[in-house]
């Protein structure tokens, strides 16, 4: 399989490589992730920052070079980051009510195909908005927040998945086309399906927080109430303790809110809940061979999937996807709970320094869980 590497500026070729069995291709919803290729090429016409594009059958890559380094005779080590980290700036972002799928094309044609700048546009991206999906955002005022993290919340919330295609004229690279599309249907996926091997399950030690308690700040003028939700076992919010659906083992959050704050009290309750309900990580390698699910295929990050393990069924995502060495074998993470010490350590840092949890969500527009079971 062959790696190209194009300008970032204007797409234009620099050079290419074949990869030989040793790589590593990893796509991840939670954490930037490194893809590791090795280029049967010493002296590669490459920049930091170029695009590689990888093409093998039915799988494609898109990623942006981080680090090259001179491997044995004649071989070169490329590393690349995701082609979605090009996004990875902050911008002002409102609170919004809509098509969610359609406010993220705009945010991002705003900024790198419609930017005042024409230094910041890239001419040859290209948007496919396939999806549409009713919802709501709601952030704080005066709110700056990465497109990339912009881009996790409506993936994991709506089932709306961006993955990346190259397009040609006259056999020349023409535009890299986002294709913002919808998981229409999630699958039911069984811990015994056969496909899998090498399952490891890991639940994080806090409990999956089912009540929020909101206290009015003292120096409320206007709202003065203390605002209780629940999270029921089918998913629902309500302010019924009484409801026969509420979870028996009680686990509480508390916050204070503001006046400006009291209108989207409900779906901050939801992002709070629903949120922790994805604190596990489950991991397992699948045959891509199975004829019924195969990543990158048909399968992307941000797909909703009821997994049946035998002691507990977890809503949960797909968040991570990675190949190593052979397309023949895919790694799948489901979760944003992190294992390994140093993802753990980037998880911390994210969550420090992002604003991701001053946002709130609506459940309007979740996909529906009826795509199969396997």
């Amino acid at each position: 399989m062959q790696l190209i590497f194009l300008n970032k500026n204007d797409l234009n070729y620099k050079d290419y490589g074949f990869v030989d069995s040793d790589f590593e291709l990893v796509v991840d919803l939670v954490l930037p992730q490194k893809s590791s290729f090795m280029v049967n090429k010493e002296n590669l016409n490459i920049s930091i920052g170029d695009i590689a594009v990888l093409k093998e059958k039915n799988y494609s890559y898109v990623g942006l070079v981080e680090t090259t380094e001179i491997a044995d005779k004649g071989k070169t080590k490329v590393q690349c980051k995701d082609f979605k980290e090009l996004f990875n700036i902050k911008v002002p972002i409102k609170s919004f009510t809509g098509d969610v799928a359609n406010f993220l094309s705009t945010t991002i044609s705003a900024h790198f195909i419609n930017n005042s700048d024409v230094l910041q546009n890239l001419n040859y991206l290209k948007i496919d908005l396939r999806a549409s999906k009713q919802g709501s955002l709601n952030f704080d005022d005066d709110n700056l927040m990465k497109i990339t993290d912009l881009i996790e919340i409506v993936t994991k919330t709506y089932g709306i998945n961006l993955h990346y295609k190259v397009e040609f004229i006259k056999g020349a690279f023409s535009k890299i086309v986002i294709i913002i599309d919808s998981t229409d249907k999630g699958i039911k996926l069984k811990s015994d399906f056969k496909a899998i091997r090498d399952l490891v399950i890991n639940d994080s030690d806090e409990q999956i927080v089912n009540k929020v308690i909101y206290y009015p700040k003292s120096d409320n003028k206007t709202y003065k109430t203390t605002k209780t939700y629940y999270l029921l076992t089918n998913g629902d919010i309500s302010e019924n303790k009484n409801d026969g659906n509420r979870y028996k083992n009680v686990s509480l959050s508390s916050f204070y809110y503001s006046d400006n704050e009291y209108a989207n009290l409900s779906t901050k309750a939801r992002s709070e809940m629903i949120g922790s309900s994805l604190d596990h990580n489950i991991t397992f390698s699948i045959h891509t061979n199975n004829g019924l699910i195969n990543p990158l295929e048909n399968l992307f990050l941000g797909d909703y999937i009821e997994f049946y393990a035998k002691q507990k069924v977890y809503d949960s995502v797909v968040t991570q996807i990675k190949f190593k060495n052979s397309f023949a074998e895919a790694e799948l993470t489901l979760g944003e709970f992190r294992i390994k010490l140093t993802e753990k350590i980037k998880l911390l840092s994210k969550n420090m320094n992002s604003n991701i949890g001053n946002v709130a969500v609506s459940k309007g527009g979740v996909t529906d869980l009826d795509g199969g079971v396997f």
